[in-house]
């Protein structure tokens, strides 16, 4: 390599203000996403310091083509140049985005000369302290590739990867990070021979709103078989994205709500509300009702119950309105008491996407395990979506506010609608009343509904199918443990390298999610993702090792990983999956200290070499000795 002056200072400074002990930044598996050269470029030195105290060494920022060259004989590299002088001063990795099409280039795979110029351009500058070059993001998606096509991309990647290879064989090329895992979309790039394109597999897989126990081992094993089809299992895995926002769901039907609990309660002038508690979620009480306030009559006094005493609850008799947990959950077991309560008057509301699908039922350990049992017949509902009838129900139809709502002020100006309602088996005196409706040539779709009953049954129930405020989401304290959890279990999986996505939340809508990934808060306090990655850092350090193939219960009702540190000692985490409880643990050996995933020690009681463990899903980690055995009451 070719060092001039000025590369010999910088390397002096990185010599001195690198901490002693301290991993190379190439050789750590910890990243984020920043917008370093972005909108971030005027507090790069403050993201990049705070990115060295939590033990982040990997920073993934876009050096996108119309950013370094704005004109065809105009090139600017200044933000560039100024980000890779200072990064190594914090020990921090740039892995460089090229992507997005230029105006005079547009769209760049079918300007290939022009795309090579700027990637041989960057490559020849920067090759000395850029070891890694990642070609395009999410190349995959309608929203960064018009027209998403495997073919279309592989001409880019190829020319791509030859050019720099031309430059410096020695370099690593990455492949695109594709949103989600798209195995179709990877295994047509592998059937054309795009396999011979790159050198590490790049994913985003997200999963949120749901947890990473949902599938995140299950899609990386897939992709993993995927690779080994086409014989490139020896190539790494990174997830140059995966996160969890913290942002507030709004209503994409504001009003509609209020104005069909006056049409079922017309005599009502306070209403008495029950809000049940998902059972995949750990939105607090406050939370809940807060989201729900806003969307309900001023009037009203709301309560948020564990299904286990909803029962109670309406053996009362003063229940107005129950509401069902925020997404396409419910509680299979004890159903007919949600029925019983319809039939004898009451008013049940379900926002969320298709009602009463995924049915939780207690198994034998007393945990909640979800089901794909639907009630919504039950209930004299029809739920219906394209896959139903497919070319008579559209995948998507724009809707409108309807009957009682058709004058509301304010409605928004376009509504998509992707799930639909009917009436099932009704009686004579019930009636269907929609509130969303949508028709085509082929099919009038209804998104929201009331089902109001005056036969047999007394009672009603509203139903929104838009997946109102999104069902579920984390908070801030949620976040922290979506994050140790991901890495944890990514790790485990054989993920080489993780990003998290973002640094630096930008904060400019409450109920944007894209404004609420980051650690930190646009003001740059910690959330507490922050301490959280800065923990998982110093007890899960480069160059730990996994051990013990077994690091859950096959229900995945707990997990245990366990590593060995550059030491050689024993270390790993413990945290529960949709239960939660007390547990004894037998360790071998010393006895373990104990940090919480925020940092925070821990001191269990012992009897010998047993620790007695709350345990839930905010993982705790171990260091000192390993797991001889686990007694858990769930």
């Amino acid at each position: 390599m070719r060092y001039t002056g000025y590369f010999f200072i910088v390397a002096v400074l990185v010599l001195f203000n690198t901490p002693a002990g301290a991993v190379e930044p190439q050789a750590s598996p910890y990243g984020v996403c920043s917008h370093l050269v972005g909108h971030e470029f005027d507090q790069h030195e403050k993201t990049m310091r705070l990115m060295q105290t939590a033990g982040i060494q990997w920073a993934r920022a876009d050096f996108s083509w119309c950013g370094v060259q704005p004109a065809p004989d105009t090139w600017d590299f200044k933000r560039v140049d100024v980000l890779l002088s200072r990064a190594p001063q914090h020990n921090i990795q740039i892995l460089p985005i090229l992507d997005y099409n230029n105006h005079f280039a547009d769209p760049a795979w079918q300007h290939l000369d022009e795309w090579e110029l700027y990637v041989r351009t960057m490559v020849e500058r920067y090759q000395d302290r850029l070891p890694v070059w990642e070609i395009w993001n999410e190349q995959n998606g309608e929203g960064f590739w018009k027209d998403p096509n495997p073919e279309h991309y592989l001409a880019l990647l190829k020319r791509s990867y030859e050019t720099i290879k031309s430059v410096n064989p020695d370099l690593k090329v990455a492949v695109g990070g594709y949103a989600g895992i798209p195995y179709d979309y990877i295994e047509e790039l592998y059937q054309l021979g795009g396999g011979q394109c790159f050198d590490i597999m790049n994913v985003h897989p997200y999963s949120h709103p749901l947890p990473p126990e949902q599938n995140l081992e299950e899609s990386l094993q897939q992709l993993k078989d995927l690779m080994a089809k086409y014989g490139d299992d020896n190539k790494p895995i990174w997830a140059t994205e995966i996160g969890w926002p913290t942002h507030e769901p709004e209503f994409t039907s504001p009003g509609l709500l209020q104005e069909a609990l006056k049409c079922v309660l017309p005599e009502k002038s306070a209403y008495r509300i029950v809000c049940i508690k998902d059972p995949e979620s750990d939105l607090p009480a406050a939370l809940i009702k807060r989201r729900i306030a806003d969307h309900l009559p001023a009037n009203g006094v709301i309560e948020v119950l564990d299904y286990e005493t909803l029962a109670t609850a309406l053996d009362r008799g003063d229940i107005d309105v129950v509401v069902m947990p925020p997404s396409e959950n419910y509680y299979l077991d004890g159903f007919d008491r949600i029925v019983r309560y319809v039939k004898e008057g009451g008013t049940v509301v379900d926002l969320q996407g298709m009602p009463f699908w995924y049915g939780f039922t207690k198994n034998e350990k007393g945990a909640w395990e979800k089901t794909n049992t639907t009630s919504y017949n039950k209930l004299r509902i029809q739920a219906e979506a394209w896959w139903y009838n497919k070319g008579i129900i559209p995948e998507e139809m724009t809707v409108e506010y309807a009957g009682p709502v058709a004058n509301l002020p304010d409605q928004p100006k376009k509504i998509i609608a992707t799930r639909f309602l009917q009436p099932y088996q009704f009686k004579e005196g019930d009636r269907f009343i929609p509130l969303l409706r949508g028709k085509n040539e082929k099919y009038t779709g209804t998104a929201a509904a009331i089902f109001d009953f005056d036969s047999d049954w007394k009672g009603a129930v509203i139903v929104n199918a838009l997946r109102e405020g999104e069902g579920l989401v984390v908070n801030q304290n949620g976040q922290a443990e979506m994050l140790t959890r991901s890495q944890l279990m990514a790790r485990r999986c054989g993920v080489e390298r993780i990003f998290w996505y973002e640094f630096q939340a930008p904060e400019q809508d409450q109920h944007d999610k894209e404004s609420h990934f980051g650690i930190v808060h646009n003001d740059y306090t910690e959330k507490p993702a922050y301490s959280s990655y800065k923990t998982l850092t110093s007890q899960l350090p480069a160059g730990s090792t996994f051990t013990h193939s077994d690091w859950h219960r096959t229900d995945k009702s707990l997990y245990y990983p366990q590593w060995k540190l550059t030491d050689g000692s024993s270390a790993g985490a413990i945290w529960s999956y949709k239960s939660s409880g007390t547990i004894r643990v037998e360790f071998s050996g010393a006895r373990p200290s104990f940090t919480t995933h925020t940092g925070s020690p821990l001191s269990p009681s012992f009897s010998v070499n047993t620790a007695v463990l709350d345990i839930s899903s905010a993982p705790v980690y171990f260091q000192g000795a390993e797991i001889k055995s686990i007694d858990a009451g769930f």
